[in-house]
Protein backbone atom coordinates (compact mmCIF):
# COMPACT_ATOMS: atom_id res chain seq x y z
CA UNK A 1 0.00 0.00 0.00
CA UNK A 2 2.99 2.28 0.54
CA UNK A 3 3.85 1.80 -3.12
CA UNK A 4 0.38 2.98 -4.10
CA UNK A 5 0.73 6.08 -1.92
CA UNK A 6 4.12 6.84 -3.49
CA UNK A 7 2.75 6.45 -7.02
CA UNK A 8 -0.20 8.76 -6.23
CA UNK A 9 1.68 11.43 -4.27
CA UNK A 10 0.60 14.13 -6.76
CA UNK A 11 -3.04 12.98 -6.79
CA UNK A 12 -5.89 13.78 -4.36
CA UNK A 13 -5.19 10.59 -2.41
CA UNK A 14 -4.37 9.92 1.23
CA UNK A 15 -3.41 6.59 2.77
CA UNK A 16 -4.09 5.92 6.43
CA UNK A 17 -2.05 2.90 7.46
CA UNK A 18 -3.30 1.35 10.67
CA UNK A 19 -1.39 -1.20 12.69
CA UNK A 20 -4.09 -3.37 14.28
CA UNK A 21 -2.16 -6.31 15.62
CA UNK A 22 -0.22 -6.86 18.80
CA UNK A 23 3.22 -5.41 18.72
CA UNK A 24 5.12 -2.22 19.23
CA UNK A 25 5.06 1.12 17.47
CA UNK A 26 8.68 0.53 16.52
CA UNK A 27 7.80 -2.81 14.92
CA UNK A 28 4.98 -1.27 12.90
CA UNK A 29 7.16 1.61 11.69
CA UNK A 30 9.95 -0.82 10.78
CA UNK A 31 7.50 -2.82 8.64
CA UNK A 32 6.34 0.34 6.85
CA UNK A 33 9.91 1.54 6.31
CA UNK A 34 10.78 -1.83 4.79
CA UNK A 35 8.06 -1.11 2.19
CA UNK A 36 9.53 2.31 1.41
CA UNK A 37 7.60 4.59 3.78
CA UNK A 38 9.29 7.74 5.06
CA UNK A 39 8.04 10.75 7.02
CA UNK A 40 8.47 12.79 3.84
CA UNK A 41 5.60 10.89 2.19
CA UNK A 42 2.99 13.57 2.95
CA UNK A 43 -0.05 11.68 1.66
CA UNK A 44 0.31 8.98 4.30
CA UNK A 45 -0.70 8.88 7.95
CA UNK A 46 0.22 6.09 10.31
CA UNK A 47 -2.23 5.21 13.08
CA UNK A 48 -2.57 2.54 15.75
CA UNK A 49 -5.76 0.49 16.14
CA UNK A 50 -7.94 2.49 13.75
CA UNK A 51 -11.55 1.26 13.80
CA UNK A 52 -14.52 1.90 11.54
CA UNK A 53 -17.86 0.48 12.78
CA UNK A 54 -19.38 0.01 9.32
CA UNK A 55 -16.60 -2.38 8.31
CA UNK A 56 -15.75 -4.91 10.99
CA UNK A 57 -12.21 -6.04 10.23
CA UNK A 58 -11.53 -9.66 11.13
CA UNK A 59 -8.24 -10.29 9.37
CA UNK A 60 -5.40 -8.22 7.94
CA UNK A 61 -4.49 -6.83 5.51
CA UNK A 62 -7.86 -5.15 5.11
CA UNK A 63 -8.71 -2.03 3.16
CA UNK A 64 -11.32 0.70 3.53
CA UNK A 65 -11.57 2.98 0.52
CA UNK A 66 -13.40 6.28 0.86
CA UNK A 67 -14.27 8.56 -2.03
CA UNK A 68 -13.56 12.29 -2.24
CA UNK A 69 -16.77 13.04 -0.29
CA UNK A 70 -15.79 10.82 2.64
CA UNK A 71 -18.21 8.01 1.82
CA UNK A 72 -16.99 4.45 2.34
CA UNK A 73 -17.14 2.89 -1.12
CA UNK A 74 -15.17 -0.33 -0.78
CA UNK A 75 -13.96 -2.55 2.02
CA UNK A 76 -12.56 -6.05 1.80
CA UNK A 77 -9.72 -8.32 2.73
CA UNK A 78 -6.58 -7.76 0.68
CA UNK A 79 -3.81 -10.26 0.16
CA UNK A 80 -4.05 -13.97 -0.68
CA UNK A 81 -5.57 -15.35 2.54
CA UNK A 82 -9.03 -15.54 4.18
CA UNK A 83 -10.85 -14.71 0.94
CA UNK A 84 -8.71 -11.68 0.17
CA UNK A 85 -8.83 -10.13 -3.29
CA UNK A 86 -5.06 -9.63 -3.65
CA UNK A 87 -4.15 -6.13 -4.89
CA UNK A 88 -7.62 -5.24 -6.20
CA UNK A 89 -7.63 -2.12 -3.98
CA UNK A 90 -5.18 -0.46 -6.39
CA UNK A 91 -7.64 -0.71 -9.27
CA UNK A 92 -10.51 0.52 -7.08
CA UNK A 93 -8.58 3.57 -5.92
CA UNK A 94 -7.62 4.51 -9.47
CA UNK A 95 -11.25 4.18 -10.59
CA UNK A 96 -12.43 6.47 -7.77
CA UNK A 97 -9.80 9.08 -8.60
CA UNK A 98 -11.56 9.54 -11.94
CA UNK A 99 -14.64 10.77 -10.01
CA UNK A 100 -12.80 13.59 -8.25
CA UNK A 101 -13.90 16.95 -9.68
CA UNK A 102 -11.15 18.85 -11.49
Amino acid sequence: MVGLAKSLKEEPFHLIASYCQRGTKEGALAALKKEGWTKELKNTSVMNQTRFPKAPVKYVPYYLIFDHTGKLRYNHMAGPFHGGDSDNYKKLVKELLKEVPK
